[in-house]
């Protein structure tokens, strides 16, 4: 049954090729459902693999490497195309096709009148594809290539409107970013081929143990460069200014990158490679403080944005935070526990939010909405939901996996108080800014009364209401998810420490979030005003984003265009232009010259010939 996980990569590359090959002569709807079939097509095949595994012992359920065909075999070195089924590559897989086929299936409505309907629905697959090449990839690399090619699918659908310049311009800003992150993970791909002799999975993590001891210079060098493209594909301080501007693609893209693929690349890398970071307790500290940094960062702006798509990017980055925090504490099926809850009420959050754009005619400024509860109401209890669910409100999906996460900080083998008090502050600010959204759009009364809002189709509300189950009951799944990937982990299951006082103050952080939200977008309004002009200097530099873009512009851009500039004034006009001009005028000059002698006179040819053979002869007599 193993070799049906092949499907899982044929199926959407399938839907792809198909549409771009032949999306003009299929009609829209049949396009679209086409494109939905095949993504849950491999999402079925990988409940089949699930319950394969499930057949097998634990100990028996690790490194099933399946070899399509031997792609390069020399001396020294051999490339197979291969994929590794396990318990890791099976449950992300999970979130990939299932919460990507929801997806699919809300776009279905959402894109309906966009006249590149069929275009949109095969970089989708692409999309698909790519993640899950990426996710099953059995050797370093093929998970480049898998890299790669997510930056490629999110670039074609962050610029997918071409026609919109803000959306090109992140669009490129999305791909130069990653591709920083690419060059460390090839730079770390040959520092691993070096050391080992092979890019597997399997001989790498094998051999680690004996080829390097704890906190080696090669190990934490390898591990850094990994690292490196997982912070670029991650969205975590400093390779993070990519993920707000992403905005600027469809809904459906906003809720497929951060949800379900891209931005999870970069916490699935660093689980798959736990043989190695465990080697790497330096490595696992700065993963730690910069999922630490990233998750306040990231908060901290989310509280005074007013696009609504822009505050759950930003809600992103804290939870990507959260999930890079456990990992670099050393609890990797924590990390990936509270990655499928956060698939779960992210993807919930964005398709709400593109449900109230839908309903709203395309606005996304959350001052302009209000009153929403009345005329969308099954987006308003969804989003009501993933909000409670984000802001990790007790048995919700995000309570159960975040509560994790927030006690492992203190307790776990790389854990501590400063870690624990950090977190602690970022599930305050998580509360306030998820309810300041919520309360600016679905509550008071309607703040633009020449809109005509309106409740999504069914095709739309449908993925919601799942999704909105899912955030609930979710968080159920977390021992399953600690014993399902234990033997990817080394067999250790994580410890759930009781500790009331701990427990208490994190959620007691959680609920404070949204009291406060609740007490000044609710109730104190008035007070709003008076607040923002106190904390004018505070706000004005967490709503322009600490100035981030600016500094880069300033340290980066600026001085490449100026080199630039001043090499193509310089260098290539004044040095190779230059160059090449003179070159041709001095061989013009010369055959003018020369040209002189070709006057086509025989007698003249003649006369030349005689004091040619005179010069000749002078030369030969006197020298």
């Amino acid at each position: 049954m193993y070799s049906l996980s092949w499907l899982i990569l044929f199926l959407p590359m399938a839907g792809f090729l198909g549409l771009a090959w032949f999306g003009r002569y299929i009609p829209r709807s049949v396009g679209g459902w086409f494109a939905c079939a095949t993504v849950g097509g491999a999402f079925v095949v990988t409940l089949l693999q699930l319950v394969q595994l499930y057949a097998e012992n634990p100990a028996d359920r690790l490194n099933h490497v399946l070899t399509l065909y031997p792609w390069i075999v020399s001396e020294g070195f051999s490339l197979n195309v291969s994929i590794l089924v396990d318990p890791l590559s099976v449950f992300m897989l999970l979130v990939v096709t299932g919460v990507g086929f929801l997806i699919h299936v809300y776009s279905i409505g959402y894109m309906h009148d966009d006249p590149e309907y069929l275009r949109f629905f095969s970089y989708m697959n692409l999309f698909i594809f790519a993640m899950s090449l990426l996710v099953l990839a059995a050797d370093f690399f093929f998970l480049i290539v898998g890299w790669a090619l997510v930056g490629l699918a999110s670039y074609l659908l962050i610029g997918f409107w071409t026609d919109k310049k803000s959306a090109v311009l992140a669009a490129r800003k999305a791909f130069v970013m990653n591709v920083i992150g690419d060059v460390g993970m090839v730079i770390a791909a040959f520092m691993i081929f070096e050391h080992f002799g092979t890019l597997n999975y399997v001989e790498v993590f094998k051999a680690a143990p004996t080829t390097f001891s704890s906190n080696d210079d090669g190990i934490l060098l390898i591990t850094f460069l990994l690292l490196v493209g997982a912070f670029a594909k991650s969205a975590q301080i400093p390779l993070h200014t990519w993920l707000p501007d992403a905005m600027e693609g469809p809904t459906p893209v906003s809720a497929l990158i951060h949800a379900a693929t891209m931005v999870t690349a970069g916490v699935y890398l660093i689980a798959r490679c736990n043989a190695l970071y465990m080697m790497a307790p330096f490595t696992m500290y700065l993963i730690a403080a910069v999922g630490l940094l990233t998750a306040l960062f990231a908060g901290s702006i989310a509280m005074v944005q007013y696009d609504i798509k822009r505050v759950i990017a930003y809600s992103t980055m804290s939870q990507i935070g959260f999930m890079f925090l456990a990992v670099g504490v050393g609890v990797f099926s924590v990390a990936m526990f509270h990655l499928m809850t956060h698939a779960f009420f992210k993807a919930l959050l964005f398709l709400g939010a593109g449900s109230v754009i839908h309903g709203m005619a395309g606005e996304q400024d959350i001052r302009k909405m209000g009153g929403l509860r009345f005329v969308m109401p099954v987006t308003f209890i969804t989003f009501l939901i993933a909000a409670l669910a984000l802001s990790g409100f007790p048995l919700t999906a995000g309570f159960f996996s975040k509560e994790e996460i927030i006690m492992n900080a203190y307790h776990a083998e790389f854990g501590n108080f400063v870690y624990w008090g950090l977190a602690v502050i970022a599930v305050g600010m998580t509360g306030f800014y998820t309810f300041r959204m919520f309360f600016y759009t679905f509550m008071g009364n309607t703040r633009s009364p020449e809109l005509r809002p309106h409740e999504s189709p069914r095709v739309m509300t449908a993925p919601l209401m799942v999704l909105a189950g899912l955030s609930l009951a979710g968080g159920f799944l977390g021992p399953w998810t600690h014993d399902f990937l234990s033997p990817v982990f080394g067999g250790a299951v994580p410890v759930h420490h009781e500790d009331a006082m701990l427990e208490i103050i994190a959620v007691s952080a959680a609920l404070g979030g949204i009291v406060v939200a609740v007490a000044i977008y609710m109730t104190g309004k008035g007070q709003l005003a008076f607040v923002k002009q106190m904390l004018a200097p505070l706000y004005e530099l967490l709503f322009n984003k600490y100035f981030f873009d600016e500094i880069y512009d300033f340290l980066i851009v600026k001085p490449v265009k100026g080199i630039g500039q001043f090499m193509e004034e310089r260098a290539e006009k004044g040095g190779i232009d230059f160059s090449v001009d003179e070159i041709g005028r001095q061989v013009r000059e010369v055959s003018r010259g020369i040209s002189m002698w070709q006057s086509g006179k025989v007698r003249m040819y003649a006369l030349n010939m005689v004091a040619g053979m005179v010069t000749i002869l002078l030369f030969v007599i006197f020298l």
